[in-house]
């Protein structure tokens, strides 16, 4: 079966690649736990994706091949889930994209009328899973247009919907007022994924080819959120060139590749035809991901950095494998808090 599935997976960025998530695999829902049903409140969590060399994910790792560090000191893993024994928490999936005006080739316009290319990857959702869509726009709104559902054609339609081009006006004002929406936008999806279901886990993915600026210290603060909230950023986008992640006079370059390389996601350049794999890789990821949590103990209020790694005999075992995750965590004051 690994074989197979690595074979079709080599054409990610060059066609569709057929993936069965673990639960389709064997049949079953799974029976993860979210963090709060039974963890301590003050404990704190990671969401860990691990790959090996060549990108599939590394789906064998045992809570003893995982040392974790709260600010440089190590922290016991007390708590432990691995996708790929079907523990591993859903996911509500927002496709999220940006309004473009009418005549612009930018954002998330170069997806307009090629929405149906990522439906067969939606396949690949677990029965838990659900899938929403969000848009913001550079006249200031901010919307959920699809509240988290299983019905995978209807995101279809909607996301179609929300991606046509649009004609407005906004003045000078412009970037300021396309800020506020976007960061409305992610905080909607955040709110929303707290007040519907604190098992899922929130999975934001831009659809978006831009490469705009953002106020740094606001995309921090949202960064805050973010993994406070235990969600996840990825994006799909057409070839573009994302080095260029420079600050000046205070505004962050390619904001959107910034959020995600600060959370732990990935940004996936594919052409039409890869849309749909793309996707599915993304889908792959978060559904061997693992699950850690620890006890902070007190700490002050703030930022605060995790550092996971492999063992050094796992590192030997699995030589090449890489992990992402969100590199700190929020305390709101005194005693950190769960999610």
């Amino acid at each position: 079966m690994k074989t197979r599935v690595w074979r079709r997976l080599i054409l990610v960025f060059v066609g569709f690649a057929v993936f069965v998530s673990p639960a389709q695999q064997s049949g079953q829902s799974g029976s993860a736990q979210t963090p709060t049903s039974s963890a301590s409140s003050t404990m704190m969590f990671a969401e860990v994706i691990a790959q090996q060399g060549h990108g599939l994910p590394l789906r064998q790792l045992t809570k003893e091949d995982f040392r974790l560090y709260n600010d440089r000191h190590e922290a016991q893993v007390a708590w432990f889930r691995s996708g790929a024994r079907f523990e591993a928490r859903p996911i509500a999936l927002w496709l999220t994209v940006l309004c473009n005006e009418g005549g612009k080739f930018a954002g998330s316009r170069e997806f307009s009328g090629k929405e149906a290319l990522f439906r067969p990857a939606l396949d690949q959702l677990d029965k838990r899973d659900t899938v929403g869509v969000a848009h913001w726009c550079d006249n200031g709104d901010a919307q959920l247009d699809l509240l988290p559902t299983k019905d995978r054609d209807q995101a279809i339609s909607v996301l179609a919907k929300a991606i046509q081009p649009i004609s407005f006006n906004i003045g000078a004002n412009s970037n300021l007022v396309g800020e506020e929406a976007f960061e409305k936008t992610v905080r909607l999806i955040l709110r929303d994924s707290r007040e519907r279901d604190t098992q899922a886990l929130p999975v934001i993915v831009f659809l978006y080819g831009g490469s705009g600026s953002h106020q740094k210290d606001n995309l921090d603060f949202l960064i805050d959120d973010i993994s406070t909230n235990l969600a996840i950023v990825f994006g799909i986008q057409d070839e573009v060139d994302l080095t260029n992640l420079t600050e000046r006079n205070g505004q962050q370059g390619h904001f959107i590749n910034y959020m995600i390389e600060q959370s732990g996601g990935q940004y996936l350049t594919t052409t039409p035809k890869g849309y749909a794999a793309a996707l599915v890789m993304i889908l792959m990821q978060l559904h061997f991901r693992y699950e850690l949590g620890f006890e902070p103990g007190k700490v002050g209020q703030g930022r605060h950095e995790i550092k996971v790694e492999l063992t050094k005999e796992a590192s030997e075992r699995y030589k090449g494998a890489r992990l992402r995750y969100c590199a700190e965590f929020v305390a709101p004051s005194g005693e950190a808090k769960g999610p």
